[in-house]
């Protein structure tokens, strides 16, 4: 049985995020093993694992060949490395896994080729400076020692560095619920970092370890993370009554539906329009897209339901998908292969809502109206109070539950 990775916590630190995206992109190729991954990669299991594991950043030829053997979009991944690498901060040295490839261990960046300050490579193998006499052979043995004692010392330095900012002295008990809390959430896995702002590239003020109950006065959005446990995206960031806040991604809990977002440090706006287009496929293939559109959107949920909107009675809601906005240009869309309810009468409702993460609905939902038999004719229709929430409820829940 192959060993469990040890968490990553993405608010941690760019190199952290960068890691729980690369596990995220892993498990979305179907979650081969890293040696599955080296026989395509060119790079050693052990090699494509470190990439992964978040305590270095790889070298952007690693992490090319990781992306590449998943499937990823190599220009999206080599951005998002340049954006990794410029984040990391000033004072920290940018540690790069720089790996082996599969079948020439000493193969490197430059290795094999000669230009002004290369080494050549003599018939013998040793290594010899270009236009330069053979080294003496005893010169090996003594730069091989020198290579450990500086390997070992590297090895110090990593450990004794700290991933990120500094832990403030009493972080290892549970803080207290203050007076005035509006809700509770517990930390777990590694525990949760308090930080000064919405974003994760903010200041550490403490870490709350796991298994803690929290209390927050509120919440903010900001900066979009995915939890460590469903790989979703969320943008809320919980406020404490001392000052900080910590990323709802790395906690159990939620706010009130009804409590809306207030500012903090480096926030970013609530979503404020949104528009829902529905396009058919061409001919009589059935299938059906929805795409929603709008301003400041993070995540889009998708919600089904069977009958005319102003029917009387309850009615039942069935999530689609909850979509997550990478480029907010082009929105979130979901095929659908078929209608749901084809077969059954009256029209169908199609509903898009603007969540900021599962089960974290805005309130903001559009609707349109479609008969299956003539899936080209959509049109808008408005949902009553209860049916916006019950949508948009559905719309957002985490895909996990039933």
């Amino acid at each position: 049985m192959a060993r469990q990775e040890r968490p990553v916590d993405p608010t941690a630190g760019p190199v952290q995020a960068l890691a729980y995206e690369l596990r995220k992109l892993r498990a979305e190729a179907g979650n081969p093993t890293y040696r599955q991954l080296a026989r395509s990669a060119g790079y050693g299991a052990t090699t494509l694992s470190e990439a992964a594991g978040g305590a270095r950043l790889p070298t952007l030829e690693v992490l090319l060949a990781y992306v590449g053997a998943c499937g990823g979009d190599p220009d999206e991944w080599r951005q998002r490395w340049h954006e990794t690498a410029a984040r990391v901060r000033p004072t920290e040295p940018v540690r790069q896994v720089a790996g082996e490839r599969e079948g020439d261990p000493e193969e490197g960046a430059g290795a094999g080729t000669e230009g002004p300050g290369q080494p050549a490579v003599a018939p013998s193998g040793v290594r010899r400076p270009r236009n330069g006499p053979p080294r003496p052979r005893w010169v090996v043995p003594v730069v091989a020692v020198a290579a450990v004692i500086v390997t070992v010392m590297a090895v110090v330095t990593v450990v004794e560095l700290p991933d990120d900012g500094p832990t403030a002295p009493g972080a290892a008990r549970c803080p207290s619920v203050p007076d005035g809390t509006t809700f509770t959430a517990v930390t777990y896995g590694g525990g949760a970092h308090v930080r000064d702002g919405a974003a994760r590239d903010e200041s550490v003020l403490t870490t709350i370890p796991p298994d803690c109950t929290v209390g927050f006065t509120g919440f903010c959005v900001g900066e979009k993370v995915y939890d460590n446990t469903g790989g979703m995206p969320d943008v809320r960031w919980f406020k404490l009554a001392g000052g900080g806040v910590v990323s709802s991604a790395v906690v159990h809990g939620n706010p009130p539906r009804d409590l809306r977002a207030s500012d903090c440090r480096n926030g970013r706006p609530t979503p404020t329009s949104l528009e829902l287009s529905v396009v058919t496929g061409a001919g009589r293939s059935g299938t059906v897209t929805l795409r929603a559109t709008g301003r400041d959107l993070y995540v889009v949920g998708f919600a089904t339901s069977v009958g005319a909107p102003a029917s009387s009675g309850e009615r039942t809601w069935r999530q689609v998908s909850l979509a997550d906005v990478r480029d907010p240009t082009v929105g979130a869309s979901v095929r659908l292969d078929a209608l749901p309810g084809a077969s059954a009468q009256g029209p169908v409702v199609l509903v898009a809502a603007a969540c900021l993460g599962g089960d974290s609905p805005t309130g903001l939902v559009r609707a349109r109206q479609v008969r299956p038999e003539d899936p080209r004719g959509a049109v808008p229709v408005t949902l009553d109070q209860r049916q916006q929430a019950e949508a948009a409820g559905s719309a957002c829940r985490y895909p996990s539950r039933g």
